[in-house]
């Protein structure tokens, strides 16, 4: 049975190969216009969605709250639209560093492109005063019942009388500008019971770290107008503001600080322009190693030509699928290009040695064709299948970058697989075969002899060094790095995160801090929960467990509270108040125009004796108020979700930390979303670790049965399998013995290293299955070989320099894996193949004669 049903299966693939062979041998017209009109459709596919994602918070794992808390802070609230700048100056330049701020502060707010500025305080000026004092009646509504009584009581006439002519007593004894002050802004003393609730919190009055201790590093902060917050949109915005630079450090004369820019719109713009240079440098490197190693193997241009023509056909048809499947195409995904040449350039090569093998032996085109398709296509089939399985397996990763990394590639690796069995031969029909052997097929036809005459000995050094890398791999007395730092994810050498690096050095910031989010149905329901964990951070601060915390529970507005506060409100009569004011201010010899403030919170308490509903936080405070970069930590853009932050005396070093910490937030507000790197960080770590386990055992599950299919020779099956296992093992040792880091996500690389490196075996022993010579057919196949080793090997190394840290990652660790993978099967598998067939009998000789030229190498 089992040899009927590998009879019809071989008639099968005969007449397959022979029907592709005769359309590519005499369909020429048809094929090119096929591979033209395919070409032009992916193109313009890929202009129309042109969907690249530079998030890099895309490329973790959504189903994690605290990452889906980052993404919320990252584009909900108003950091998304805040640019940071950074003034550094030397020493000795302290006030001009300030003098050079200010200017540049200034005119910066008057561009028609900026919202708002904030390089002080805003109670430092006297518009923030003005402005602050338009949140006092709400404040005061907001009190306790018996708080808002108390403060009802300053307006009594008794009261006004005492606190004015005590301010006047203390003007008269010890005048300074804090007593002024308060008599201009608080003469009767609602002011501060209005912001008594941020007593114990981050106060509004708060002033923010602007400066560092020597003042020679200075903060200025804007929030743009960003409606596009696209890659696009950012680099848009990015260019005006480095004109606006431009033009601000040529017109000052004076001290020039070097200025440093960050924040979300730089890091977006400049990370997709790093997308744009990685992509295109690793892609014309791909080309150019490929190229370069194609010649020298070979030595003809016209079929280079065709590689060329055919890989950039692949990955543009791979990437308008993927732009068609995906929303967007994340930063990592770019890296498939280099990717898919190294892969997708061996079915060329091989096509081409065999094609070439065939010409030497006689064969006309048309045959050469055949024999190609023939010899060469179950292989390619086999490298498809097994490639495909590695990277399609990413889609489970639940990592939208990787899932879309593995899409691409499994897509490319098909339509390379695909379109070069098409239209590859198109450029072989002219060219002449070779009538000697070069150095590369000598080397291989040497290296089969010599192996296959004593392979003892080569497979026992192949067998000692790889235990040797097996016992370090193993072994925990040479560690294995994991970078778990939020840095490694993100570009260290584009000016944004260089930027933010001086910042936190100058300013000596810690860590981000924990962020907790809450997004209430209605007021009430965020004045109990924001006030629930308000009193829970308070615990512990008081406990030592906290070391900093901060709510909005104090801008959380109490609605029954305010109702009841108001009909206590309608019992004030304002004229009355208002002539008391007045005139105890005459009687303690005050100019009355300087009061105008009190005047005016007067009038708005008295228009809150009719007014109805809640204050609306959003119209508050003027659209340029610089008292928004301290709400706006609070509060989402549409004001539907508020933030709160704390910090834990201890930083969190261990799942246990973080799950108590997450108890001691959840215990008040079981719904509260927990966010922040430092927590995120313990909910990927072990992700990570449980996707390099989890993907590696299933794709190498998935690829050994695939080997089963193929083989279905126990030997030839446990030559590989170990092959896979030592070749894994040797590149945990090769990291270990580099002190090379792995990061959060480039331990998917791994799975991807089995189903690339599986493919040098396959077409290794699918080729010893070739009619004819065996050791001729071997060194034929050995030959492109080395070249698809080394140029699937250039391929991922050529994104080593790329600038963002995922991708570089992901190329050094499939480069390696790679690199010991083909020297895996050169140093191991042939000689144990030629020990098992020396067991078995010798070298095969079928009934195809060698060629020529290689059988005098013989």
């Amino acid at each position: 049975m089992k040899s009927a049903t590998d009879a019809s299966f071989a008639r099968l693939t005969r007449k397959l190969a022979e029907f592709i062979s005769h359309t590519v041998a005499h369909r020429t017209k048809l094929l090119v216009l096929l591979a033209i009109g395919i070409g032009v459709l992916a193109i313009l596919t890929i202009f129309v969605r042109r969907n690249l994602d530079s998030d890099y918070l895309n490329l973790l794992p959504q189903q994690f709250e605290s990452v889906q808390g980052l993404k919320i802070m990252n584009t909900e609230f108003a950091d998304s639209r805040q640019v940071v700048f950074g003034f550094l100056g030397e020493a000795g330049h302290a006030d001009d560093v300030e003098a050079f701020r200010s200017h540049f502060m200034a005119e910066l707010a008057k561009e028609p492109w900026v919202v708002r500025v904030f390089d002080r305080a805003p109670i430092e000026s006297q518009e923030g005063m003005d402005e602050i004092q338009s949140v006092v009646p709400s404040l005061l509504l907001n009190l306790p019942q018996d708080q808002f009584k108390d403060a009802l009581a300053l307006l009594e006439p008794a009261k006004i009388e005492q606190r004015l002519t005590e301010m006047r007593d203390t003007i008269n004894e010890d005048f300074s500008i804090r007593t002024q002050m308060e008599a201009t802004m608080d003469p009767i003393g609602l002011f501060a019971r209005a912001m008594r609730p941020f007593a114990s919190n981050a106060s509004l009055t708060q002033s923010v770290s602007l400066a560092s201790e020597d003042n020679l590093y200075q903060l200025g902060l804007a929030i743009v107008q960003q409606t596009d917050s696209s890659p696009q949109g950012c680099q848009a915005t990015m260019r005006l503001i480095d004109d606006f630079q431009q033009r601000m450090t040529k017109d000052w004369k004076g001290y020039q600080p070097k200025i440093y820019t960050t924040g979300r719109i730089a890091f977006v713009a400049q990370i997709s322009k790093s997308m744009e240079y990685d992509a295109f440098l690793s892609a014309v490197l791909s080309i150019a190693i490929v190229s370069a190693l194609f010649y020298v193997a070979f030595r003809r241009f016209i079929p280079l030509l065709g590689i060329c023509a055919t890989l950039i056909l692949s990955a543009l048809v791979s990437l308008a699928l993927g732009m068609l499947f995906f929303k967007s195409i994340n930063v990592i995904a770019i890296g498939f290009f280099s990717i898919l040449v190294g892969l997708g350039v061996d079915f060329s090569l091989l096509l081409f040695g065999r094609y070439q093998q065939a010409r030497r032996a006689g064969e006309g085109h048309a045959q050469a064709v055949f024999c190609s398709v023939r010899d060469i296509g179950a292989a390619i089939f086999y490298v498809v299948c097994t490639t495909a399985i590695g990277f399609f397996a990413l889609n489970f990763s639940k990592s939208a970058g990787f899932a879309q990394l593995g899409t691409l590639v499994a897509l490319g690796v098909t339509m390379a697989g695909l379109f070069m069995v098409l239209f590859l031969f198109l450029f072989f029909k002219r060219v002449k075969p070779v009538e000697k052997a070069d150095f590369l097929l000598l080397g291989a036809t040497r290296f089969v002899n010599a192996t296959f005459r004593e392979p003892r000995i080569l497979l026992g050094i192949a067998v000692a060094v790889l235990l040797a890398g097996v016992v370090i791999a193993l072994g925990s007395f040479i560690p294995l790095n994991f970078d778990t730092s939020p840095l490694s994810l993100q570009p260290k050498t584009i000016p944004a995160a260089i930027a933010l690096q001086v910042m936190s050095t100058e300013l000596k910031q810690e860590s981000d801090p924990i962020r907790v989010l809450v997004t209430p149905h209605n007021q009430q329901e965020a004045y109990e929960r924001w006030h629930r964990l308000d009193d829970t951070f308070k615990e512990g601060l008081k406990s030592g467990y906290l070391k900093f915390a901060t709510t909005p529970a104090a801008f959380m507005l109490n609605p029954q509270r305010i109702d009841e506060n108001r009909a206590l409100l309608k019992g004030v009569d304002f004229n009355q108040v208002r002539q008391s004011v007045r005139d105890t201010l005459e009687k303690n010899g005050f100019a009355v125009d300087a009061f105008q403030s009190v005047f005016v919170l007067l009038d708005k308490l008295q228009a809150e004796q009719t007014s109805s509903g809640l204050p609306d936080w959003t119209k508050i405070f003027p659209e340029k108020s610089s008292w928004w970069f301290l709400i706006n930590e609070f509060f989402s853009d549409d004001q539907r979700t508020e933030s709160g932050m704390l910090r834990t005396a201890q930083a969190i070093r261990s799942p246990d930390e973080k799950a108590k910490l997450g108890e001691f937030i959840h215990r008040a507000d079981p719904q509260a979303i927990i966010t922040g790197w430092q927590y995120t960080l313990w909910d990927l770590i072990p992700w990570a670790k449980g996707e390099l386990v989890t993907f590696t055992t299933v794709v190498g599950l998935l690829i050994l049965l695939l080997l089963w299919i193929v083989y279905r020779r126990i030997s030839l099956w446990l030559i590989h399998t170990s092959a896979l296992l030592l070749s894994m093992l040797g590149l945990v040792a090769a990291l270990k013995i580099l002190h090379l880091s792995i990061n959060l996500l480039n331990t998917l690389a791994f799975p991807l290293v089995l189903a690339i490196g599986v493919d040098y075996g396959i077409q290794f022993l699918v080729v010893s299955r070739r009619e004819g010579d065996l050791k001729e057919n071997l060194a034929n196949v050995l030959k492109p070989l080395s070249i698809c080793g080394l140029a699937t090997f250039a391929g991922f190394g050529v994104l080593i320099p790329a600038q963002n840290p995922a991708l570089s990652g992901l190329g050094t660790v499939c480069a390696l894996g790679v690199l010991l993978c083909l020297l895996t099967t050169f140093f191991f598998m042939v000689p144990a193949f030629a020990l098992l067939q020396k067991r078995s009998g010798g070298n095969r000789t079928c009934s195809e004669p060698a060629s020529p030229v290689v059988s005098r190498l013989s």
